[in-house]
């Protein structure tokens, strides 16, 4: 199963408007098990403001429709001066392997 990886930043200043759009994200999308599992959701401070990083396990033939609800919450934060965000899709080294005809070791 691939992994979606969004990961976000935005300025310290901007951070109390953020929290209150993720709040209205929660009502407005409340987690969907039926797409996945979220593996991580982690906040830190970084050079470049507030970084945030969500990991969903996707579940087998659910990766295009959960990235597809992934960038709708995205555009509910479109209008917050200097909030940046980008979704990338990775695999797990089987998949990968998989990707370019070998098979994984088994474990």
């Amino acid at each position: 199963m691939p992994y979606y990886v969004i990961t976000s930043w935005f300025p310290t200043n901007k951070a109390v408007e953020v929290a209150n759009r993720y709040l209205e994200e929660r009502k407005k999308y409340p987690r969907d098990r039926s797409l996945g599992k979220i593996v991580v959701e982690a906040i830190k401070p970084s050079e470049n403001g507030i970084m945030t990083i969500g990991i969903m396990d996707v579940k087998e033939g659910k990766l295009e429709e959960a990235i597809l609800r992934q960038q709708n919450i995205q555009v509910m934060y479109h209008k917050i001066e200097g909030y940046r965000y980008k979704i990338d899709v990775w695999w797990n080294p089987a998949e990968a392997l998989a990707m370019i005809g070998m098979k994984a070791p088994e474990e």
